[in-house]
């Protein structure tokens, strides 16, 4: 199996599992199965996220959090023409709300703070008084600052020409990697244009190319 963007960017180092851990696990596992079948991928992956933050090494946490991003994709890639904010509902407001709170911790959690702070304030186009946003935006600066990285902190300063320029060499790597042959490392970046640019027509584009390629070589293998 090619390492998604979400196990590789969670993928850290093996902590022993005790037996007591192993029922709280399986416990939570069942909850995110049950949110993940009925199409919560929000709630989903935050109940695969308890089980990585008490073990990073989880395989089958690792594997099935990868599977939730790809449905998530799979969704926008459904939703060709993006929305309106204005002419949004609560409900469809509230989603966008989670969905770049989730692009956020991830981004986070990998260490990029830049972007993280960057996923961090898109909350406020949807919800300008959000509180969780403003509370990561100050964990992000925290341990920026904390590492004596707050220089990666620019993004939010950045003209919309830059950042676009960022999306557009991540999306140049990605079809680069995908021409080498390198799978996992293509689909790795093509995730992180579309952790920041859900609708991207060229990295979704992109991103099926990879699933395909992928879908055969593994038939190939069988």
């Amino acid at each position: 199996m090619m390492l998604t963007m979400t196990g590789y960017l969670i993928a850290g180092g093996h902590i022993p599992q005790a037996n007591a851990f192993w029922g709280k696990s399986e416990s939570e596992m069942k909850k995110a199965r049950r949110y993940y079948q009925s199409h919560e991928y929000y709630k989903a992956r935050s109940a695969v996220q308890e089980i990585l933050n008490k073990n990073p090494g989880d395989d089958e946490a690792q594997k099935f959090m990868a599977d939730i991003l790809d449905k998530e994709i799979e969704r926008q890639k459904k939703q060709v023409l993006p929305q309106a904010i204005e002419e949004m509902n609560h409900g469809e407001k509230f989603d966008e709300v989670k969905s770049w709170l989730e692009r956020s911790r991830t981004l986070f959690a990998a260490n990029q703070y830049d972007l993280a702070l960057f996923a961090a304030e898109k909350v406020f186009l949807y919800d300008p008084s959000n509180n969780e946003s403003s509370e990561l935006i100050d964990k992000i600066k925290a341990k920026a600052l904390k590492e004596g990285k707050a220089d990666t902190l620019f993004i939010h300063k950045m003209y919309k020409e830059e950042i676009a320029e960022r999306l557009s060499r991540y999306r140049n790597d990605a079809e680069d990697l995908f021409v080498r042959g390198q799978l996992g490392q293509a689909r790795f970046t093509a995730e992180k244009v579309l952790l920041l640019e859900p609708e991207d027509p060229q990295a979704l584009a992109l991103y099926q190319k990879i699933m395909a390629q992928e879908e055969k070589m593994r038939g190939a293998s069988l």
